[in-house]
C-alpha cells in the first residue's frame, strides 16, 4: 500500500514537472516573464549640408543611452546599436529590437573625405523625446522615431 501511494505520488510530480508547475512561480492568474523588458523601435532621418543640400555617403552610428533609468541593471550607459549610411538623398532608416531605449543618441561621421560634396564635421545629437506604444508586461510596444534633420558643416 504504500509503494502505491509512492507510485502515484511519484507520478503526479512528474506530470506536473512536465507541465511546468514546479518549474514557475507563476500559475493561472499572473503572467510568467521570461528573460528581459524588450522593444521594437524604428528610427528615421536625413542629414543636410548648410545650405539645405543632402548628404549621402555619412556614416551614422546609431546607440543607446540609458541615463536615469531604472531599468539598467549595469554600470555602462552607451550601446551602440548598429552603423549605417546616409543614402544618395541623404537619409538613413533603421528597424530593431531588444532592450527598450530610454535615448537615442546620434552621431555623424564623414568617412569618404573630399568626396560626395566636401569635408564635413562630426555631429552627435541625443533623441528623448519618443514614446513606447501598445507593450504590455515586459514587452514594451513599439516607437516611430523620427529624429529632426540633422546639419552639417563644412570643415
Amino acid at each position: 500500500m504504500k509503494t502505491d501511494r509512492l507510485r502515484k505520488s511519484s507520478f503526479f510530480s512528474m506530470l506536473l514537472a512536465l507541465l511546468g508547475v514546479g518549474a514557475s512561480s507563476c500559475i493561472f492568474l499572473t503572467p510568467c516573464m521570461y528573460g528581459s523588458p524588450s522593444a521594437d523601435w524604428s528610427v528615421k532621418g536625413r542629414v543636410l549640408d548648410e545650405n539645405g543640400k543632402r548628404v549621402p555617403g555619412l556614416q551614422v552610428i546609431l546607440g543607446s543611452r540609458y541615463e536615469n533609468s531604472e531599468n539598467v541593471i549595469y554600470d555602462q550607459n552607451y550601446f551602440p546599436l548598429d552603423t549605417l549610411y546616409t543614402g544618395m538623398d541623404g537619409s538613413y532608416h533603421m528597424e530593431g529590437h531588444g532592450f527598450p531605449l530610454n535615448q537615442l543618441q546620434v552621431d555623424i561621421h564623414d568617412v569618404d573625405g573630399p568626396s560626395e560634396g566636401g569635408e564635413f564635421t562630426d555631429v552627435t545629437l541625443i533623441i528623448k523625446d519618443f514614446e513606447f506604444e501598445g507593450g504590455k508586461g515586459w514587452y514594451s510596444g513599439h516607437a516611430e522615431i523620427n529624429v529632426p534633420d540633422i546639419i552639417v558643416k563644412k570643415k
